[in-house]
Parts: C-alpha cells; sequence; structure tokens
C-alpha cells in the first residue's frame, strides 16, 4: 500500500486541535526538548495554539507537514518583537510524529520553514538540546551553524539541559 503524498503548508486556526494535539505529544515525548511543560501547554487550551497560529508580527508563521489528512509535524517562526532586533526569526516548535521519522517530512518542513524565514528576516535561529545529537545532525545538513551554548536553560524533572544556539545568516555577509 502507498502512503499519502506529503503536504507542507501554513497552519489556519482552523488547524489548532490538530498543532495542540501535535504539541502536546512532542512535550510528553521529550519534555526536555521543549521550552513549555505539559501541564502548562495543556490547560492553555485552544486559544494560545490559535495565538501562535496567527503570530504577532509580519512574517510570524506556524507551518504542518501532513500526511493525507493527518498532521504529522510542526515547526514554527516567529520575528522578535523588538525594533532593532527584528532582523531575526525564530525556528521554535519542532516535532514530528515518530512514524514519520527517518522519512522526508522533517525535511520537507523544516526546508520551508528556512525559505519562509529567507523572504522575511536576515538571520534565523533556533536551539537545539545537546542531548539531541540526531536533531543537531540534521540542523548542520541543512545548513545551520553553531554560535554558542545557552547553559542550563531548561530544567525538566530537577535535571538542567544545554542547548546550542543554531544560526542560519541568509544575508551572506561574513561573521
Amino acid at each position: 500500500m502507498t502512503q499519502s503524498p506529503l503536504l507542507v503548508r501554513v497552519l489556519a486556526e482552523a488547524d489548532a486541535p490538530a498543532f495542540r494535539d501535535l504539541r502536546l505529544a512532542g512535550i510528553a515525548e521529550h519534555p526536555e526538548y521543549f521550552g513549555a511543560p505539559y501541564a502548562e501547554e495543556e490547560a492553555a487550551g485552544l486559544p494560545l495554539f490559535e495565538k501562535r497560529i496567527r503570530g504577532g508580527l509580519p512574517g510570524d508563521a506556524m507551518f504542518g507537514v501532513f500526511r493525507g489528512a493527518r498532521m504529522v509535524g510542526i515547526a514554527g517562526m516567529f520575528r522578535a518583537a523588538s525594533g532593532t532586533m527584528r532582523h531575526r526569526g525564530t525556528l521554535w516548535g519542532v516535532y514530528v510524529d515518530p512514524a514519520e521519522r527517518g522519512e522526508e517530512t522533517a525535511e520537507r518542513l523544516i526546508r520551508a520553514v528556512i525559505a519562509h524565514a529567507r523572504r522575511h528576516v536576515d538571520v534565523l535561529t533556533g536551539l537545539v538540546t545537546v542531548t539531541n545529537p540526531r536533531a543537531r545532525a540534521f540542523y548542520v545538513r541543512l545548513g545551520f551553524g553553531f554560535s554558542g551554548i545557552e547553559r542550563k536553560i531548561l530544567k525538566v524533572g530537577g535535571r538542567h539541559f544545554d542547548q546550542e544556539i543554531l544560526v542560519m545568516d541568509f544575508t551572506g555577509e561574513a561573521p
């Protein structure tokens, strides 16, 4: 049996329930990779997810990757609110259903976010937990570099986690 084709698109507010369910699944599976505890995200309800989909600034976007009608991956980009930092976007909320890992799903999703970011910001940043070498290798393969480490940025179950800072510069300027 052949699988349905993948479709990557910007989410609409009607996608909020599926977005919420997939994000909660990600946090439940790997709380050390996300900047919000499961209980807080669950308690916030659909309005939080609708707001994230709407974004706050031009260029903010939440993407979903769908296999048929089922959302199987999410990733977003938001711009910094400060006027002197609006040239920067942040990659956030990346999660792909375990059944889709090792396929083209994550790559198509992140490449869509990168293409979107390239049209809206000069630099795309993000974070990857240092205990996730597979994700690190994936981002490097897609063209991200690293500019440092945020020490003890997350604390889950009494344990601290460091995250590496991802950077993709669209300006072509030397560092």
